[in-house]
């Protein structure tokens, strides 16, 4: 198809100057070049475009109601390049995403009011959740999660990793002290996630020595939301393991202390995942920018890694 409409071009020139030679000279082509690619665009249309004499050249019948659709095609082929091109320097539509709970909630959604006054001709629908989504069922142009979708009519950009943090408020520490190894975690009242879709509470993971270890905890108090896991250990009713960017910001406010940060293990994968396609839209191409900036102010306040 590429070299189809560029004989097309080739004929379109000729047939404006009536002359393979100028024609060859303005596209930086030989004029034998012109003339054979003119000679097997009239052997594929099985017709004669050009009368030819010794010095110049016309279009016979045939040809000029060819050039007048040719260069009819060619404008509109100009013209949806140059919408595609404007709609990629200046993106607009609706975009449609869906973001993990906490994540989304803490930190992507805040940070959208930029985003949006950047690009006023784009339009977020947005939903929260940490569900499996059929992006290519559903319509949704985007989704970002902890960990990875396997499928593979997607593509995944991973962001950053999280990592986890054990912290408690400071008047906890106060009553009981402050564990120094995750042994010592078997003392004291450990605040337990639990899996909303499950109803199980998980072990609690550590690094030592280079090796990823599990770690069951007992306590009086388990739940199944992240706001209100964070809110039980700043009240001070004991010790949780959660996400730094969900515990980072009550540390960096003094109200929860970390500890046992010799033993931290690596987390999961932050990602985006989104339509595998030849070509990503100008509105999605600026929300994984956006993302990505956003991760990298997260990264230097040492919220993920």
């Amino acid at each position: 198809m590429k070299d189809k409409l560029n004989t097309i071009a080739l004929f379109i020139e000729a047939a404006r100057w009536s002359s393979f030679s100028v024609a060859a000279r303005q596209l930086g082509l030989s004029p034998s070049s012109v003339s054979k690619a003119i000679q097997r665009l009239e052997s594929e249309l099985d017709t004669r475009l050009f009368e030819r004499t010794t010095r110049k050249i016309r279009l016979t019948q045939d040809g000029a109601v060819f050039f007048n659709r040719c260069t009819k095609i060619l404008a509109e082929l100009e013209a949806a390049e140059l919408e595609l091109s404007q709609a990629r320097s200046r993106p607009q539509g609706l975009l449609r995403i869906d973001l993990n709970i906490s994540l989304g909630q803490r930190h992507i959604v805040p940070a959208l009011a930029i985003f949006l006054q950047t690009y006023p001709d784009i339009q977020i629908d947005i939903s929260l959740s940490d569900r499996t989504v059929d992006l290519i069922e559903s319509g949704i142009d985007a989704v970002v999660r902890i960990g990875g979708m396997s499928d593979s009519r997607l593509m995944m950009r991973p962001l950053a990793t999280t990592k986890f943090v054990i912290c408690a408020a400071p008047a906890y520490l106060d009553r009981h002290g402050t564990p120094k190894t995750p042994e010592d975690l078997s003392k004291h009242n450990c605040l337990n996630f639990i899996y909303p879709q499950t109803r199980k509470q998980f072990d609690w993971i550590f690094q030592r020595n280079g090796k990823v270890f599990r770690l069951p905890v007992r306590g009086n108090f388990a739940i199944d939301h992240p706001d209100a896991h964070l809110s039980a250990a700043i009240a001070g009713i004991g010790i949780v393991q959660e996400l730094s960017f969900i515990v980072g910001p009550a540390i960096a406010q003094g109200q929860l202390v970390a500890m046992l940060q010799d033993y931290i293990a690596p987390g999961e994968i932050i990602s985006v995942i989104y339509p595998q396609k030849q070509y990503v839209s100008g509105k999605v191409q600026v929300f994984l920018d956006f993302l990505k900036a956003l991760m990298d102010d997260l990264k230097q306040a040492n919220l993920v890694e």
